[in-house]
């Protein structure tokens, strides 16, 4: 895709405003602030992407655009309003991302495409699922992605990682929470109406016992007397019922019963005797652990594995020492190299690192001082040279040496002949009219004459009345003319006297003048005219003369402003030294002073070159002396493993031994001593276990005959072996003794006179307390009282424990909530389900994420330092890592660079490369997009500057790219490159006006 034409109609700053961009070019646009640069960026990725949520008020525009197959659309986006019209008239409303490019959203596209000064540091994008899916990985990958924004999604709609979250089991988890709890509030009104339960059964025992103890004492009231009359048959009766109780107790007592307790005793009597014969042996040993001997036990396979690499930690040992060893000879040999370096001559300084010196401002300086002396040396060369100024001797005199006294001069040379001339010329004057003949009467006289004829005959004829006023009118015309005419002719008769007076007159006052410039004129005058060819000629004399002179004279003013145009060309000359030398001056201090923050020997300019070549063989140097660091570093921290590892061991031998090899060594031979050791003592061990054994087995037969002698002793009631015997004779005389207990029942029975009193007498007789009797009597009544009222009391609070009872009982809460519980964790248990199966999904997913990583990655980092390479000049490669996180670069001496120590350009340069890769992979996989570039040079130097705008000319041809800057600088840089690649657009952008630079 390649824009052709962009129209803001209404869009900020810009009102009515279109420009037709370059497809084939780079577009390099300079706008300074508040011009609507970036409002012409906003412009394009909102005609691409649509206008931003709620920015759409008041913005009108569209856009034109070609794709690679080259039909042409048109897009136009007005508020709310959006539609697309392609070159056959066909018009849609689908957005662009969704219809070619996959779904690439504005987001992705300003990661990627549109790069500011802020995008180019750090690789933060690269890890983003959402341009992994886009850029490094196969077509096809952004549904991997897509999958997992979807499994994320599922997921988080499900539970989230907040204990106030309120997805699916987030809240269930909640109310079974909140279940749980009514559960352990109602578990309380259950252990209640167990406890009522509990208190109702003793209380009902209780009553029955007091009802029980009531009707014994009112009957036992009644029978005290019997009781007493009957005492002395009980006596008799006691013995003998007390034989047939033991009697009665013998069930089912076998025939060989006596036999059977014989051959118990014997047995039991062999099992004591062999538990004494075993005791004094298990006690004369004490088992003992392993652990007591081998106190490492469980790091056998530690110990072991490090006794194999023993040899490995002494090499590695040895090889530290040899590398300090070496380190101590690089150091002696670092100090001294500076002695062997002409410039340096000194010895070099262990703690002083090698700066990292900019030898381009170095070359740049050392050129700059360069230059100040060839300008000096040029300047020596140029300089002007001054004419001695030597006062001549102007021959001559000294009253012609001036122009003004040459004119005087002049003047009256030729006021001389000028007045001599005119004499002559009233002379010949003059004696021409002397030489005319004199006439009294003119033409003037008769004309006179007949005016006044005329007169006279025009009065006659007035007089005579010949004709009117007429004639006297004529008369006097005639008479005047008359009177005109004689006096004209009066007039020319003395013209000729007057005129000779007049030119006597002329010719005196010429002579009075030429007397008096003839005083004055410093030479020989002229008498007349006759002298006038010799005058001429000391006239042209002089005149050579004097022009003569004058020659001289403006030769040597030329000449003195000659010299002095040199000495002021020698001032300017002198001025513009002392600024060479000044800024000689300054270029030297500058040049001193990089040498002093660089910790450079002092030299001059000119030996830059064999400075930077000795630099480098101690940056070389150096760079081995790190080199060995780096070795000792790594033999340490191997060293320091084996010394962690053999340090766990010695800890846990619990010894104070050195952490060293051989202490490793004895601690090996010292658990094959003890583990010899410990076989001996597991021998004895087991030999006890035997005899542990053997008595627990001596015990288990003890105990069956224990169990043997309890049956028997069950069958016949007996608690111990004389009871046993008692009984067993009591059985044997059973018939006897119950003939003589009826008899005993019989004669009480006729004392009691009925079969209820005398079950009663007799169970009173058996009690045995006759000497109480009496005094229980006494004290029944009372008794009887306060039995009975407390029987009352207790039967009241059994009711209001039954009426509590029924109350609890009846109520079905718990049932209803543990039912809500069991609900509750089924269905928790199926959404977690739901849950896992997303989660499962997301990692197959991400599991084939990173099989489609491999698909792009090296194809781009590929293409990535391709760029860089021909932004550097060669003079770096690139480096990422597999996840994209890490890039690094090796520098022309093959040195690796982390992001960490690069330069502020470099960096730029490196990251932009990586933008521009990206940006046409995504091309040829799918679609090409134009890339905007937002004022990248501000960290480059000039020399960055050129190269990466002679790279984007080059790659503008083919790939359509929008370079904004405010700096005037880096557009006369590009107009400098454009000319040299004979490519390139510039536009420029003031206050919402977009134009072309002339």
């Amino acid at each position: 895709m390649k824009i052709t034409d962009l129209e803001l109609e209404q869009y900020g700053i810009y009102q009515n405003e279109s420009w037709k961009p370059a497809a084939g070019c780079l577009n390099v646009i300079m706008g300074e602030n508040e011009s609507g640069k970036t409002t012409l960026l906003r412009f394009i990725r909102d005609m691409m992407f649509g206008y931003e949520r709620g920015k759409w008020q008041g913005k009108k525009g569209n856009m034109g655009f070609l794709r690679a197959d080259g039909s042409a659309y048109r897009i136009y986006r007005d508020g709310k309003n959006k539609w697309a019209v392609n070159d056959k008239g066909e018009e849609f409303n689908d957005e662009l991302s969704s219809l070619w490019w996959h779904g690439l959203n504005r987001g992705i596209y300003e990661k990627i495409f549109a790069v500011g000064l802020e995008d180019l540091q750090g690789t933060s994008f690269l890890a983003d699922d959402s341009v992994r899916s886009r850029f490094f990985m196969l077509q096809g990958g952004d549904l991997v992605s897509g999958a997992m924004k979807q499994a994320d999604e599922e997921m988080e709609k499900l539970l989230v990682s907040s204990s106030q979250g309120k997805r699916r089991i987030n809240q269930l988890l909640m109310t079974l929470a909140e279940v749980q709890e009514a559960l352990e509030h109602l578990s309380g009104q259950e252990k209640d109406f167990s406890i009522l339960q509990k208190k109702q059964a003793l209380l009902k025992k209780e009553i029955d016992k007091m009802k029980i103890s009531l009707a014994a004492d009112q009957e036992m009231d009644k029978q005290l007397e019997k009781r007493l009359g009957a005492w002395e048959y009980y006596k008799r009766a006691r013995e003998i019922k007390r034989q047939l109780q033991l009697s009665e107790q013998v069930k089912l007592f076998p025939s060989n019963g006596k036999e059977q307790w014989g051959h118990l005793v014997s047995r039991m009597k062999l099992i004591r005797e062999q538990q004494e014969v075993l005791q004094p042996k298990i006690d004369e040993y004490r088992p003992r652990a392993k652990e007591e001997i081998i106190p490492w036990t469980g790091m056998e396979q530690e110990l072991e594995g490090l006794y194999v690499d023993l040899g490995q930690w002494k090499q590695i040992a040895a090889e530290e020492e040899e590398l300090k060893r070496t380190k101590a000879d690089w150091a002696r040999s670092f100090v001294n190299l500076g002695y062997a370096l002409p410039l340096w001559d000194r010895a070099l300084s262990l703690k002083d690192a090698c700066a990292d010196v900019d030898w381009k401002q170095g070359r740049d300086l050392a050129q700059s001082a360069g230059v100040r002396n060839n300008e000096l040396h040029f300047w020596q060369q140029r300089e002007p040279e001054v004419e001695m100024l030597e006062e001549e001797m102007i021959q001559g005199g000294t009253l012609l040496s001036s122009e003004e006294a040459w004119r005087k001069y002049e003047a009256d040379a030729s006021k001389i002949e000028a007045l001599l001339n005119e004499e002559a010329a009233l002379t010949e004057k003059t004696d021409a009219l002397s030489a005319q003949k004199d006439t009294r009467y003119t033409f003037w006289f008769w004309l006179g004459a007949t005016a006044l004829i005329a007169a006279v005959v025009f009065v006659i004829m007035f007089y005579m009345s010949l004709m009117g006023y007429t004639v006297l009118y004529g008369a006097v015309g005639a008479s005047v003319l008359a009177a005109a005419c004689f006096a004209i002719n009066n007039h020319v008769f003395r013209r000729k006297e007057n005129q000779i007076r007049e030119l006597e007159a002329q010719i005196d006052e010429i002579k009075k003048e030429w007397h008096e410039v003839a005083s004055r004129f410093p030479d020989h005058v002229p008498e007349d005219k006759k002298d006038l060819p010799a005058f001429h000629n000391m006239l042209q004399a002089k005149r050579s003369d004097f022009y003569g002179m004058q020659a001289k004279q403006q030769a040597f003013a030329w000449k003195r402003e000659t010299v002095k145009k040199q000495q002021s060309a020698h001032k300017d000359w002198a001025e513009e030294g002392k600024l060479l030398k000044e800024a000689q001056a300054a270029v030297l201090d500058e040049w001193y002073k990089w040498l002093e923050a660089n910790k450079l020997p002092k030299v001059l300019p000119e030996k830059v070159s064999e400075l930077q070549e000795q630099w480098n063989k101690i940056y070389a140097e150096e760079g081995r002396g790190k080199i060995i660091d780096v070795r000792i570093d790594g033999a340490q921290e191997k060293l320091a493993g084996f010394a962690k590892r053999a340090g766990s061991i010695i800890r846990a031998a619990g010894m104070s031994c050195p952490i060293t090899p051989e202490s490793i060594a004895y601690i090996y031979e010292e658990n094959k001593k003890r583990n010899l050791e410990w076989r001996s003592i597991s021998e004895k061990n087991r030999q006890h276990d035997e005899y542990e054994r053997e008595m627990n087995k001596l015990k288990s037969e003890w105990a069956s005959c224990e169990r043997e002698m309890n049956a028997l002793f069950c069958l016949v009631n007996a608690v111990n072996a004389e009871d046993f015997a008692e009984k067993v004779n009591a059985h044997e005389n059973h018939d006897r003794l119950l003939k003589d207990w009826e008899n005993v029942r019989h004669d009480i029975r006729l004392y009691a006179g009925g079969e209820e009193e005398f079950n009663h007498l007799w169970a009173t007789l058996e009690s045995g307390r006759y000497d109480e009797w009496m005094a229980e009597h006494q004290k029944l009544t009372e008794k009887i009282a306060k039995e009975e009222q407390e029987l009352g009391d207790l039967q009241r609070q059994q009711g209001a424990a039954e009426n509590e009872i029924f109350r609890l009982a009846g109520d079905d809460t718990i049932t209803k909530t543990l039912q809500k519980k069991k609900e509750l964790e089924t269905e928790i248990g199926q959404t977690m389900e739901d849950w896992l199966t997303a989660l499962f999904i997301r990692s197959l997913m991400e599991k084939t994420q990173k099989r489609y990583d491999s698909g792009k990655q090296p194809k781009i980092i590929k293409m990535a330092n391709r760029f860089l390479g021909r932004m550097t000049k060669g003079k770096y490669s690139l480096i990422v890592n597999d996840d994209g996180k890490d890039v690094s670069i090796i520098d022309e001496f093959y040195r690796k660079k982390e992001s960490k120590v690069w330069s502020s350009g470099t960096g730029d340069q490196v990251y932009l490369a990586i933008r521009l890769a990206m940006a046409l992979s995504f091309g040829e996989q799918m679609e090409t997009l134009p890339i905007v570039l937002d004022d990248i040079f501000v960290r480059f130097d000039e020399e960055r500057q050129k190269e990466t705008l002679r790279f984007l000319m080059e790659l503008g041809k083919e790939q359509q790219i929008f370079l904004f800057t405010c700096h005037e600088r880096t557009m006369k840089l590009a107009e400098e490159a454009g000319r040299e690649e004979h490519t390139g657009e510039f536009i420029q952008l003031r206050n919402g006006c977009i134009s072309k630079r002339i």
